[in-house]
């Protein structure tokens, strides 16, 4: 007694205190969509995807770039040559402070226009072996340049490095919805696994008592000389038999629990348990809304429709190689310069160099160019055509996408019918088991039936149990599995993708 009321505290503070987690199905679903290495993961794959999209949203945008050289300085000794003299050699150095501010926006003509101001101050030494003598220049330039480039007859690489980027965000955001159901399908595959272990935990206790009861009854009756000393033997036999069973249970939870934590991201060294219904809910499932949702939202086909458009382009980029091309350039810019052999106050030469930029004509240009590819040994013909391959590929591969989703659907449909009705069959199974044995105990104490009579009944009721518990989980399984595979909730009637 004393050690009852021990356990029994002890199963009431541990809780309180920590040591033990215990998680429903809702909750181990949670917890794995937050912390698990796979939800982890595919958030990670789904932020980069995000990020590549935003980056290809910036290229249409205004981008602002500085150079500076500060500063850029060399010296050095280089031969003169003259006719019929000796080489003279002269000690040459430079220093050059630089500063270049260039504004370039992007067109959505796959051109851009570009403003560019830079101003430059150089000075310039040169030290001659004749005279030993030192020359120094110093000057200053102001630059403002204005360009325009625009590709002609070429397809929008801007553009559809965008649309590939939108093709590639949707494409990992349908993945990262897949990730989820499956890390719900695995979570729960888990969870029942685990709860299996436990229930087959509580079985084998159970049965180890009443295995000891019915031992200790045999002991009696032999004592008694009630039965034949066979029997007896044979009870021993069946409870050593049935303390092996529950060692072999605690085994198999034990292991079930650190997949369960593995699975969930969990500390391996904390311990946890889990509590579930364990009677089913039954619903109902509309198999046509069944395959017109997965045909509608399965990953599997949209992404077939994105490869599709990606081939596309690719053929279209491909195409483009061997056709005319063009590009027109023009600028405008407006150039000052001031120079001084004097030392010349940087400022003065500022002003000096505006002067003359106001009084020097501007720059300008304009370059329009063609390319036309007349012969390459149908090298751009045999690429477009393997390029169409890939597109006829394409469409080949988005209807046999098709096809597997509806035999997955079908599969999915027909293993909650079954598992559903298997279960239906096995819940009066257990019930009746459960009288049977207490009647079999009470015919044994009478002297009706044999210990091998009795111990054929306990084994029913375990397998009555078991039979029962792997069909309950087999149908959760089954119904997880439905809405992986169809993306829809029919047990709470929603759709699990964000429209």
């Amino acid at each position: 007694m004393m050690r009852m009321l021990l356990l029994l505290a002890l199963a009431t503070i541990l809780p309180a205190v920590g040591f033990a987690q215990t998680l429903d199905l809702d909750e181990a679903i949670a917890l794995a969509l937050e912390s698990s290495y796979a939800a982890r993961t595919q958030r990670l794959v789904l932020l980069q995807a995000e990020q590549e999209l935003v980056a290809a949203r910036g290229r249409f945008r205004t981008r602002l770039d500085l150079e500076l050289d500060a500063p850029d300085y060399n010296e050095s000794v280089s031969p003169v040559n003259e006719p019929g003299q000796l080489p003279v050699y002269s000690t040459y150095g430079s220093s050059e402070w630089r500063a270049g501010l260039t504004l370039t926006q992007p067109l959505p003509t796959n051109g851009r226009i570009g403003l560019t101001g830079m101003v430059r101050h150089r000075t310039n030494t040169v030290v001659s072996d004749l005279d030993a003598a030192e020359a120094r220049s110093r000057t200053m330039i102001n630059n403002y340049r204005l360009d325009f480039v625009q590709p002609l007859f070429v397809p929008n690489a801007l553009s559809l490095s965008l649309e590939r980027a939108r093709l590639n965000f949707e494409d990992s955001r349908r993945r990262f919805t897949v990730a989820q159901l499956d890390i719900v399908y695995d979570v729960t595959a888990e969870f029942y696994g685990f709860l299996r272990a436990e229930r087959r935990l509580e079985i084998a206790r159970a049965e180890l008592v009443q295995q000891e009861e019915a031992f200790q009854l045999a002991s009696r009756k032999f004592t008694a000389g009630l039965i034949p000393e066979v029997e007896a033997l044979q009870m021993e036999v069946d409870l050593a038999q049935s303390r092996n069973n529950l060692l072999s249970a605690e085994g198999a939870r034990a292991a079930a629990a650190d997949r369960f934590k593995l699975r969930l991201g969990l500390p391996m060294d904390g311990d946890v348990d889990v509590t579930a219904e364990d009677t089913p809910r039954f619903y109902e499932v509309d198999s046509s809304l069944a395959h017109e949702h997965a045909l509608a939202h399965r990953a599997e086909i949209r992404n077939a429709e994105s490869d599709r458009r990606r081939a596309e382009i690719t053929v279209s980029e491909t195409d483009a190689r061997s056709a005319l091309t063009g590009e027109l350039r023009a600028y405008y810019d407006l150039t000052g310069v001031a120079s001084s052999d004097v030392y010349r106050d940087p400022a003065d030469l500022w002003d000096l160099s505006w002067d003359d930029l106001e009084r020097r004509p501007g720059n300008r240009g304009v370059t329009f160019s063609l390319r036309v590819p007349l012969w390459d040994s149908g090298v751009n013909g045999a690429e477009v055509a393997a390029a169409k391959a890939m597109l006829s590929r394409s469409d080949l591969d988005g209807e046999e996408q098709q096809r597997r989703v509806v035999q997955e659907v079908n599969a999915a449909l027909t293993a909650l019918t079954e598992s559903r009705g298997r279960l239906e069959a096995l819940g009066r199974s257990v019930e009746l088991a459960g009288k049977s044995i207490e009647i079999s105990v009470q015919r044994f104490a009478n002297g009706d039936i044999t210990s091998q009579e009795l111990a054929l009944d306990r084994d029913r009721l375990t397998q009555a149990r078991m039979a029962y518990l792997d069909a309950f989980i087999g149908y959760q399984l089954a119904g997880a599995d439905l809405r992986r595979q169809t993306l829809y909730d029919f047990e709470a009637g929603r759709t699990m993708v964000d429209e």
